[in-house]
């Protein structure tokens, strides 16, 4: 019996070692079942609405007039990469229309945060039954699909922070 049970813990530990690690930096799953990873990013975390000093250094000047006007909200997921040239954000838009409309967005940003790029990773846009998902890797690949589209988009951040498409193919 105590073999039995030396046996079966090893195995597990075998197991939960042999898990592949995730290489993602930040990603937005497509929809499972009755789950949502892109409904509970956008709705249930607690990421506060981008304000004050902030506004001037994430948000374009256009961005910043949409708030008051269309009723626009960003939220600031994070820096989730930097390097000595630039840094990368994710950041939220949403806003108040018929239906959900949500959108993820990688944002670079050199070292006095002028925007270098973006780019769309997640979107969902209820009224247009149009729905992105997509994640950035630690070699700072994104992989976006879309149910509109029949392949996957791939770009890639480059040294200078540019946000290019690549011809890189996962299998």
């Amino acid at each position: 019996m105590k073999l039995n049970k030396l046996i079966l813990i090893l195995l597990t530990i075998c197991f939960l070692g042999c898990e592949e690690k995730s290489d993602k930096l930040f990603w937005v799953s497509d929809n499972s079942g009755q789950q949502s990873d892109f409904l509970f990013l956008a709705e249930s975390t607690n990421v506060s609405p981008i304000n004050g000093d902030s506004l001037k250094f994430l948000l374009t000047p256009e961005e910043v007039n949409s708030i008051a006007r269309d009723s626009t909200t960003f939220k600031n997921y994070g820096k989730i990469y930097e390097g000595e040239k630039f840094r990368v954000h994710i950041l939220l838009l949403s806003m108040k229309t018929v239906g959900r409309f949500y959108c993820f967005i990688i944002r670079t940003y050199d070292n006095n945060y002028k925007i270098i790029d973006d780019y769309e990773l997640a979107a969902w846009t209820e009224s247009e039954k149009q729905y992105c998902f997509g994640s950035i890797n630690k070699d700072l690949i994104i992989e976006r699909k879309c149910n509109y589209k029949d392949t996957p988009d791939i770009m890639q951040i480059t040294d200078e922070g540019k946000i290019i498409m690549t011809s890189i193919h996962k299998p």
